[in-house]
């Protein structure tokens, strides 16, 4: 088994353990390639609906197309920082994440307008054999339609700010939804005072 190692991606301190499969009939040895690779990660957490407009870069709502890709994402090193090792090591491996197109359908925050894909990653995903998977991580779910509150980046996708707290499902009423684990209500008519605000 690897030693678990942390790093930092997209404002999340994670830490990535890898645990090589086995099975009842046969046990492979340590240096048997991993099988499935589990993320850890320390996400900020927030109080609030404005907590969460606030910190966020853009908030849309709209719906996740079924495509999907998984790719591995690695950071360049810090200019002018010196890492750990065991960080530095991560961090050139990176981190596999599943990109998701969203089509927005309306816009509460940000330069994006209706009609506009927006990527948007999540750690974890198949690759090359294995599996990854992010712990209390809550994938998009195929033409789900949501309201995410999402941290932009120049040069990768954009990410939720919080896996639980970032996403709110969208039922027929346009009434949104928090995941269990997640105390903040919201609702369309705060948001636009959010907005508006």
């Amino acid at each position: 088994m690897r030693p678990h190692l942390l790093v930092r991606a997209a404002g999340a301190l994670l830490m990535a353990a890898a645990a090589a499969a086995c099975s009842a009939a046969t046990d492979q040895p340590d240096t048997a390639a991993p099988q499935n690779v589990l993320y850890r990660a320390d996400y900020p957490s927030y109080t609030s609906d404005d907590q969460l407009f606030e910190r966020a870069s853009i908030v849309v709502q709209g719906r996740v197309e079924s495509d999907r890709k998984v790719v591995r994402l690695v950071q360049a090193a810090p200019r002018g920082q010196a890492l750990p090792a065991p960080v530095d090591a991560e961090r050139r491996e990176g981190m596999v994440v599943t990109v998701r197109t969203v089509t927005v359908s309306r816009v509460f925050k940000g330069d994006v307008k209706p009609g506009d894909t927006v990527q948007v990653k999540q750690l974890g995903g198949k690759l090359d054999g294995v599996t990854y998977t992010e712990e209390h991580g809550v994938p998009l779910l195929d033409n789900g339609q949501y309201t995410l509150f999402l941290e932009t980046y120049p040069d990768q996708p954009a990410s939720l700010l919080n896996p639980v707290q970032g996403q709110y499902l969208v039922d027929a009423d346009n009434s949104l939804h928090a995941l269990p684990g997640n105390e903040i209500a919201v609702s369309v008519n705060q948001l636009d005072r959010l907005a508006h605000r």
